[in-house]
């Protein structure tokens, strides 16, 4: 019964004795860490520096930690030099690379005032050329082609007042939005002057100013006014225009209208009559075939018919003739002298 008793009372004294072991084994470790630094100490190191010449040498003597401790400080040295070199030359070749990233972003710059001035130029050119055009319709608005003229006159940037400028954004920002502004405010007007052109073209597509034969063809062989007929060789007034070309030839009207008549007369064959606004009437004479019906609205250009030589006709031509109310009009006082090239003495209108 008293075995177990003595096992308790010996771990006790184990435990107890742990720290003195710590303790017993750190000075031990110590004590050896300083032999070693006496024992490197006490070793002694010569280095020695022979000139190539006839002074003496120098020599150095160290101890091992000492010897040591340079070689540490030589290494970091030389770590230092190979990076800070490092890092130098990247940062070289990025300053490099952004440099070279300048100039192309300058030369781009150049490249876009440029191409600013440019628009500058043809925008001044475009509103000039925009208040003649208006100013010949009296549409001009007045004093705009002053303050357009005033705001895009002069160097980028010189139209600038103290009070629009802005520190903060570059002048040719500040000139395009003038630009925008100015095309902007075109808007208006070149709409109105395309309400002017339409209008002019509706007008001129009801009045009877279109060469009646397909293509511009055909050449005049008599004229409106004084003439000797072709057949009883008598002096009497034409009333029209003869057109002569091949049988077959397209016959177009010369305006929008309303196909008022067909029929057949023995002296000018297969006619068509179409009525026009503002009292115009035209008729075409001589006709081979007619392609329209009485009431039939027609465009101008539309096909008519052909062209042939019914009726009293010395060959294939076309009769054409302009009224205005009870009263009949000279072609070539309608327009087909200006529209066509057609004149007294030329024998063909150019191609249409």
């Amino acid at each position: 019964m008293g075995y177990p008793r003595r096992g308790k009372a010996r771990r006790s004294r184990s435990l107890a004795d742990l720290p003195v072991a710590v303790v017993r084994l750190t000075g031990s470790f110590l004590a050896k860490i300083g032999t070693t630094f006496v024992t490197l100490g006490a070793k002694k190191f010569t280095i020695m520096l022979i000139p190539h010449t006839h002074r003496p040498g120098v020599s150095v003597q160290l101890n091992a930690i000492m010897l040591s401790l340079l070689v540490v400080l030589l290494s970091g040295l030389v770590f230092a030099f190979f990076y800070l070199t490092t890092v130098y030359s990247g940062s070289a070749r990025a300053a490099r690379e952004r440099a070279e990233g300048l100039d192309e972003t300058e030369r781009q710059l150049n490249s876009v005032v440029t191409e600013i001035e440019d628009a500058m130029r043809l925008a001044r050119a475009f509103d000039s050329t925009l208040q003649d055009t208006l100013a010949g319709l009296d549409m001009a608005p007045p004093g705009r082609g002053r303050e357009i003229s005033s705001a895009l006159g002069g160097d980028l940037g010189a139209d600038m007042t103290v009070d629009e400028v802005n520190p903060n954004e570059p002048v040719e920002l500040q000139t395009v939005r003038r630009l925008v502004a100015m095309v902007d405010s075109a808007v208006e007007p070149i709409d109105s002057l395309a309400g002017v052109l339409r209008a002019q073209k509706d007008l001129l597509a009801d009045l009877p100013n279109f060469w009646p034969i397909k293509g511009g063809r055909g050449r005049v062989t008599m004229e409106f006014g004084p003439n000797v007929h072709p057949i009883t060789d008598q002096w009497y007034i034409h009333k029209g225009f003869n057109i002569a070309d091949a049988l077959g030839v397209p016959v177009v009207s010369a305006a929008n209208g309303k196909v008022s008549e067909i029929g057949f007369d023995p002296t000018y064959g297969l006619y068509v009559w179409v009525r026009h606004r503002y009292g115009f009437r035209t008729r075409y004479a001589h006709l081979q075939s007619i392609s329209v019906s009485e009431g039939q609205q027609v465009i101008q250009g539309e096909r008519l018919g052909a062209l042939g030589n019914t009726g009293l006709a010395t060959g294939p031509r076309l009769y054409f003739q302009i009224w205005l109310g009870t009263d009949v009009v000279d072609p070539a006082g309608r327009g087909f002298c200006a529209l066509t090239g057609t004149s007294r003495g030329r024998s063909r209108p150019p191609e249409r």
